[in-house]
């Protein structure tokens, strides 16, 4: 709950008053909720680690069904006929269908009713994405697991002149990726700068 208190202020200058305001200050009272409460200083808990789902906190399963779709450029064809029994298993462990149409040259998954992790979906649908562009797929399925997160960052218009973008990606790469490589290792990320989209 907060309480006010109104102060008056004048501006004068050179003897003159110009204007008047109030000032309205806000205290905060204590309540019942701001005491500690005693998980807050236990030593034994990790405020920071991330629980793994456990599927008996949701036995009833979904109760309505979600699908998301991605599109997927026409030179991966070949190779997403390939991968994808890899990743129909892999999204089979969670009760995620999902399905490769290559006539729309599209990737869908849904979730059904037996689907037990709710937030299972947004990590189905960050694999479609990044299997969309170039990721191998032994790299993205890792995605599904809890500690994982993936970002894409579009590099594409950071520059104006092309010729000066070639060069700092070149830079970004290394020869041999060796730069590419010393950054994967520093930050303990699989990193992918796709060149092919980008010329």
């Amino acid at each position: 709950m907060l309480s006010a208190s109104s102060r008056r202020f004048n501006i004068t200058t050179r003897g003159r008053s110009i204007s008047r305001f109030n000032i309205t200050m806000c205290k905060k009272h204590k309540g019942k909720q701001d005491k500690p409460k005693p998980w807050d200083e236990d030593p034994n808990i990790d405020h920071w680690k991330i629980e793994k789902f456990d599927p008996s906190r949701n036995e009833s399963g979904m109760r309505e069904v979600s699908s998301f779709s991605t599109l997927f450029p026409q030179y991966l064809e070949k190779y997403m006929q390939e991968a994808w029994p890899m990743v129909k298993n892999a999204l089979k462990e969670y009760r995620v269908s999902c399905e490769l149409n290559l006539v729309e040259g599209s990737m869908m998954v849904s979730t059904s009713r037996k689907t037990k992790d709710p937030y299972i979906i947004m990590k189905a649908t960050d694999l479609i994405k990044i299997l969309s562009r170039s990721i191998p797929a032994p790299q993205a399925i890792k995605i599904l697991n809890d500690e994982m997160q993936c970002d894409v960052i579009k590099i594409g218009n950071l520059m104006r002149s092309k010729e000066r973008f070639v060069k700092r990606r070149e830079r970004l790469l290394g020869p041999n990726l060796s730069t590419l490589k010393a950054i994967e290792i520093l930050t303990g990320c699989y990193i992918l700068v796709q060149v092919l989209l980008l010329i």
